[in-house]
């Protein structure tokens, strides 16, 4: 039996509980919204809310279309969820039109153009980052410095989300003056010009950077559901102990120019995408042995891609590269536990 049609079972044989894993999930991301709003204001909130409002409704066209019951997966809350997902992994900057393109890749072309829930072999919401960072590379750049807040209202933020669509932030003085590059789009830059990077500059730069709470914050919710056990500890612990491994080899031995430890795992997307994003279980390997091997997969491709690639922080893209292989592990895995 092939790895997608072994999780389609499983999504199928536990539909009734669907809807309360989901839920479970979702109170999960509250930590994180909640700093993530703290930091960065409105904008978070008003992309959780559009994304989730135009993917409620788009997956209602879709079953309607395709003839499926609405009160199945229609109200199972696993769009809600992947909206949610996506609009916290965009920033809060992210035009609505740029944030509705990225829903309808969502929807369309991560779920419902392979089968629906069960089928996806590809995390839907990383296909529509993905897509998103593709299409917009400067508005999904765009991130708020969190220490000059006070100067943009949520009238100013509607304003700019809806009315600015490929222009720069020069026509609204106010947003210009606050934004910032994160800590490791910073650093990318640094490296990208050839300026020495020393171990100190890399700290203090992350280190003064808020979004560690952020990564916190995520954390706890992780840990929630680790509780709840909604989620299994495979993969979040391989992801980010394979990463933590090999960028202290590196540091120690390859260069000095990766941050304190405790700050590479904080800085960027990894806590988030460790819990809420490798741990998919339709995209992600079935087995234990299969989803160590995953987790460690993603783990290695998302510090290479971060620290050798041309982003500064690929986890979307180490996870879709390690869903193409899951059905490889998981076959394999099989395999070696015959007799």
């Amino acid at each position: 039996m092939s790895h997608v049609s072994v999780n389609t079972a499983l999504v199928r044989s536990e539909s009734p509980s669907v809807q309360r894993v989901m839920l479970q999930v979702l109170v999960a991301l509250l930590p994180g919204i909640v700093a993530l709003y703290w930091l960065t204001g409105p904008g978070v909130l008003l992309n959780v809310v559009f994304a989730c409002f135009f993917a409620v409704i788009l997956e209602c066209m879709v079953l309607v279309v395709r003839k499926k019951s609405l009160h199945g997966e229609g109200t199972d809350l696993s769009i809600v969820v992947a909206a949610s997902l996506l609009a916290l992994s965009v920033p809060p900057t992210l035009p609505f039109m740029h944030l509705l393109f990225g829903v309808l890749v969502l929807v369309l072309l991560g779920k419902h153009v392979f089968g629906g829930l069960g089928q996806n072999p590809f995390n839907p919401a990383m296909v529509a980052y993905a897509a998103l960072f593709i299409s917009f590379p400067q508005s999904m750049t765009l991130w708020f410095n969190p220490t000059e807040l006070t100067s943009v209202s949520l009238l100013d933020t509607l304003k700019f989300k809806t009315e600015v669509v490929g222009q720069t932030l020069s026509h609204y003085p106010a947003w210009d003056a606050i934004t910032k590059a994160t800590p490791l789009e910073h650093l990318r830059t640094l490296k990208l010009n050839q300026e020495t990077i020393s171990v100190e500059l890399a700290n203090h730069t992350v280190s003064q950077a808020p979004w560690i709470i952020v990564s916190a914050c995520f954390f706890i919710g992780g840990v929630y559901l680790l509780w709840r056990k909604v989620i299994q500890w495979q993969i979040p612990v391989t992801v980010i102990a394979s990463f933590a491994i090999v960028s202290l080899v590196w540091a120690t031995f390859g260069t000095n120019s990766i941050p304190n430890i405790g700050y590479s795992l904080f800085s960027g997307a990894l806590i988030f995408g460790a819990f809420f994003i490798a741990t998919d279980p339709v995209t992600a390997a079935s087995s234990t042995a299969g989803r160590i091997v995953y987790g460690t997969g993603i783990g290695l491709l998302a510090f290479i891609i971060r620290y050798f690639g041309g982003y500064p922080d690929g986890f979307a893209f180490a996870v879709l590269l390690m869903n193409l292989c899951v059905p490889t592990i998981d076959y394999a895995v099989l395999k070696l536990s015959q007799p």
